[in-house]
């Protein structure tokens, strides 16, 4: 076990090395690039999700391929894909021959943004499971505290980290451009 910095990116990273039996390290060793953030990374997270089309993950896997080679009109294409990719999911004809930006504009009249949220009300109803729970009227195992702590910071992703991320990357990128 090693620590260096990763040829492509330049961030620290763990190597394991992984010798066989009765050799030392060298020749015969086999090195792993061990990635500690990689469950955090996006392309991880939405590979599981059964709602987003493959085309869409595809498109959005070559984009960071090509931005980790620093190929950047590769990236600035694979990029307009992803975000064509997103909006005709769920625009579907409505997209066709449309500027980005228009399909933009409309795109919170297709997508229901507040479900989300809603949804948690039937979770929390006065005489339901959880919220009896919460007001520790009933006792809650370790995996219902889990995903209660999932959920939690599901919703602080949602309403504060989301859109500030969004907030400071649109700023960033009006900046660059002025």
């Amino acid at each position: 076990l090693t620590e260096s910095s990763c040829p492509s990116c330049k961030k620290s990273t763990v190597f394991i090395i992984i010798t066989k039996d009765g050799h030392d390290e060298g020749e015969n060793a086999d090195t792993y690039i061990y990635d500690v953030q990689a469950s955090k990374h996006l392309i991880n997270q939405i590979e599981s999700l059964p709602n987003i089309p493959k085309d869409l993950i595809r498109a959005y896997r070559s984009a960071i391929n090509v931005h980790q080679t620093r190929e950047n009109s590769a990236t600035a294409v694979m990029s307009k894909r992803v975000i064509e990719s997103i909006l005709k999911h769920f625009l579907k004809e409505k997209s066709k021959g449309q500027p980005l930006s228009q399909q933009l504009e409309v795109l919170p009249t297709h997508v229901d943004l507040a479900k989300p949220i809603q949804s948690l009300s039937q979770l929390l109803a006065t005489e339901g499971p959880l919220h009896k729970m919460l007001e520790l009227e009933t006792e809650m195992d370790y995996e219902t505290t889990s995903l209660l702590v999932d959920l939690l910071e599901n919703i602080i992703d949602y309403l504060f980290v989301l859109p500030g991320k969004i907030e400071v990357t649109h700023s960033k990128i009006a900046k660059k451009f002025n």
